[in-house]
């Protein structure tokens, strides 16, 4: 191990290689993606729908250990809970765009040429 970078009292550094996330599976849902890793103790699970990403860590342990226990988890109680997230979040992005570049009822492609 190199020397630390700084000479800190009770500063402890460790080296250590991530160990690199995998993706070992998705869930079926027509109304999102959702796709299952596996990473350093923990199963990443990430929602994606409209350009919008969640991702929700569970820890691995006895009663968690497989893609099956998995799939209790995110059960439809939990999906619902996250499309409803997506709601507010695309509310959330639908206003900062509107207030950065209002839409404009007569912008019809601004400056740009007409193309026949």
């Amino acid at each position: 191990m190199e020397d630390p970078p700084h000479d800190w009292p009770g500063i402890t550094y460790f080296c250590q290689k991530p160990s690199p996330m995998r993706i070992i599976g998705r869930l079926p849902d027509a109304r999102m993606q959702i796709t299952v890793f596996d990473n350093d103790g923990r199963f990443p699970v990430q929602f994606e729908r409209g350009g919008l990403t969640q991702t929700y860590r569970f820890r691995k342990g006895d009663r968690l250990s497989n893609l099956g226990h998995l799939r209790t988890y995110v059960d439809e109680e939990f999906r619902q809970s996250v499309l409803q997230q997506f709601e507010e979040m695309q509310r959330i992005h639908s206003a900062v765009r509107d207030r950065i570049a209002p839409p404009s009822a007569a912008d019809d492609g601004g400056d740009l040429p007409t193309i026949v």
